[in-house]
């Protein structure tokens, strides 16, 4: 009983306590939250353009493409422009594009003409 006695005021004053602990958390996003679409570190646009290239000359195929590649950092967006011998380097060179940063967006202007 004596125990109970003192532990009372010790229960009480934590209850008042702990709700204050909380303010201003309501407003404050995570911090391991990343906006739809944006990459946890923004590149500038020579940096992203070198991670794009360096993606497409990881790939035999796609680097004897001689593609053209123009970004937009801003808008999260890249260009590849240039001329391919089958759709199936042209799909490639787009997946190794969005692969250098998250939620990128590959504007495609890519031709596909055979080899004659």
């Amino acid at each position: 009983m004596k125990y109970l006695f003192w532990l009372t005021p010790v229960v009480l004053s934590s209850a008042l306590l702990l709700p204050g602990c909380d303010n201003g958390q309501e407003d404050r996003a995570p911090r391991s939250e990343i906006g739809p679409g944006a990459a946890a570190t923004k590149m500038s646009v020579g940096d992203l353009e070198s991670a794009i290239r360096a993606k497409l000359e990881s790939d035999d195929a796609t680097k004897q493409a001689n593609l053209s590649v123009s970004v937009d950092v801003e808008s999260n967006k890249a260009t590849l422009s240039g001329q391919v011998v089958s759709q199936d380097i042209r799909d490639k060179a787009i997946e190794l594009a969005k692969s250098a940063q998250p939620g990128l967006t590959i504007e495609d202007k890519i031709d596909v003409k055979p080899a004659v």
